[in-house]
This record gives structure tokens, C-alpha cells and sequence, in this order.
């Protein structure tokens, strides 16, 4: 047997919705006669549960598990209960080439290349989301190796020569489509290694998150930048899925960097320390030159 909930008008067949938890629940009544209710009648909750917890992302995706059906009770209770997941959000994060979404994915970058951090919700059918408390740390998760790139509030950190602000995203034309949000950087890295690590709090939501991706809020928690605070408080709250990658910083490359030289060949039009150190001594000789022979035509009209 097959229940649809009525999700996008839950006023519907008495729906009764929770979006804190992301629960949809409905009670059915089944009758061995149809349009009435005799004796050998069951009543039946179907409710359905939709993940809204804080899922955790790093570099790549991994695997994402779905949960089956769960019956609880038996045919004897006067009510049943059926319980169902509407499957976790398909959410992954990547490092893109270039500035926007259709650049190719990246394992390694060069220091000053132009890079886009991306997290995309593949499917906006059931979810939306909001990205929050992303950082960048070289692994060793110490305070003096770790930034933060988008703060509590889901705002973009500006940070000169590596990131841009503010935090952008796409809007799904259809309910098929993937969403989009996306932060514009330039290849950087910490002094301690060539690899950043990149991780990310991502918020999802039912439908829709009802607040926009950046909305500053003075009352908000403030994440820690010692990520092992982070942590602590992270476990006091419900589990949290967490993937890892890095991303390797190369010297940099002309091709690839952010700033490049547009003028001409810098070998042509830049001249040696030793063709400078000569052409000093020939202007030093032309000018005793042209003073010596400016005095003995002096003496020679003194004399005449």
C-alpha cells in the first residue's frame, strides 16, 4: 500500500505538520466497508520524517545511507503506527575551477588561482538549505592554522587575495534542480603545509529554509574558531554527517594565477643588472667627455 501526504498543502486530510523536527503526520481510518466504520476497523498514523539536522561537509561527498520502512505495533492494537523517511538530502562540496559554478572539479590548485568553493543540494524536490561555519585549516585543526571563510550567520569572511564576500546562490527553477550556493576565493595556503582542508556546516530544510543565505543576527551562537570547541558543542546537538577531502596548493603558476602581467614580455622590456651597470659607465664617460671638451674650447678663447 502506497500513502501520499499532501505536503505542500498540509491543510489537506487533516495533515499536521511539524517543521522544527520535519515531521508530516496523518491518521487513516481502514474499513472493511467502504464509507463506514464497523467492527474489524484499524486506525492507522502515517507519518513521514524529514531530516533537518546540521549536516557536516568536507571534501568530497560520501556515501549517503537511506533508512527503510518501520512498522510499530500489530493488526490487534487499535491504532497502528508507520513511520518513514523521506531519504537525507543528496548534499555535496567541491572545489570548482575558475570563478562560478560550471567550472571543473579541482584537487589541486595553485597559489592565486581562481577557485569557487561549492555546495550543492542535488534534488529540491523535498530540500532546501543554508550553508553556516565554514573554515579552512591545514589538518592540524590549531588555532593559528584555521580561518573562518563563512561565519555563523552564513556570511561570507573577506579576506584579501583569498576570499571574496559575499556567499552567493542559485534559485532552482524547477523542483528537479539542484541549488546552488557558491563563495568566489583565490588559491591560498597556510605556511605549515600545501594542503587546505576545507569543512562546512550545511542547515537543511523541508520545502524551504524561510530565511535568506546571509542574515546577520546579533543573538546567534558564535562558532569557535578552535575547532575542537567547534566540536564539543557540535556533540551536545544531534548527529551530523561528515565528509573529508583536502586540496593541494602549488607555486604559483602564471597561467592559473589571479593577477597576471597584461603589458609586454617583462624579458623584453626589462633590462639586466649588468646591461644597467653599463650603460651607467657609458654615461658617466660621455659626460666627462663633453666636460673636458667644453673646457679646452674655453682655454682656447682665453688664449686668442
Amino acid at each position: 500500500m502506497t500513502v501520499k501526504i499532501p505536503m505542500l498543502n498540509s491543510t489537506q486530510c487533516g495533515v499536521q505538520t511539524n517543521q522544527t523536527s520535519g515531521a508530516y503526520s496523518v491518521k487513516l481510518i481502514v474499513s472493511p466497508v467502504e464509507g463506514l466504520i464497523v467492527d474489524g476497523f484499524t486506525a492507522v498514523s502515517v507519518r513521514c520524517l524529514y531530516s533537518t539536522q546540521d549536516i557536516t561537509l568536507t571534501l568530497p561527498p560520501g556515501p549517503n545511507g537511506t533508512s527503510g520502512l518501520q512498522i510499530l505495533g500489530n493488526q490487534q492494537n487499535d491504532e497502528s503506527v508507520v513511520t518513514g523517511t523521506g531519504g537525507s538530502p543528496s548534499l555535496t562540496m567541491q572545489i570548482l575551477d575558475g570563478h562560478g559554478v560550471d567550472g571543473a572539479p579541482l584537487s589541486r590548485a595553485a597559489v592565486g588561482q581562481r577557485i569557487t568553493l561549492d555546495i550543492v543540494l542535488k534534488n529540491t524536490a523535498i530540500y532546501d538549505f543554508y550553508v553556516h561555519s565554514c573554515y579552512a585549516h591545514d589538518g592540524s585543526n590549531t588555532p593559528d592554522a584555521s580561518i573562518n571563510i563563512i561565519d555563523s550567520n552564513g556570511c561570507g569572511v573577506r579576506l584579501s587575495r583569498a576570499v571574496d564576500v559575499p556567499v552567493l546562490s542559485n534559485q532552482p527553477t524547477g523542483v528537479s534542480d539542484a541549488k546552488h550556493v557558491f563563495l568566489y576565493m583565490y588559491g591560498f595556503q597556510f605556511t605549515s603545509n600545501n594542503f587546505v582542508h576545507f569543512e562546512c556546516q550545511v542547515r537543511p530544510c523541508v520545502h524551504s529554509c524561510h530565511r535568506q543565505q546571509c542574515e546577520p543576527d546579533d543573538e546567534a551562537e558564535k562558532v569557535p574558531l578552535i575547532p575542537a570547541l567547534r566540536k564539543r558543542r557540535d556533540e551536545r546537538k544531534l548527529a551530523t554527517l561528515h565528509l573529508q577531502t583536502v586540496l593541494e596548493i602549488e607555486p604559483q603558476s602564471a597561467s592559473k594565477a589571479a593577477l597576471v602581467w597584461e603589458g609586454p614580455d617583462p624579458e623584453s622590456s626589462c633590462l639586466s643588472a649588468t646591461s644597467l651597470g653599463f650603460a651607467a659607465v657609458l654615461l658617466c664617460l660621455s659626460t666627462a667627455s663633453i666636460v673636458c671638451l667644453l673646457h679646452s674650447k674655453r682655454r682656447y678663447f682665453c688664449f686668442s
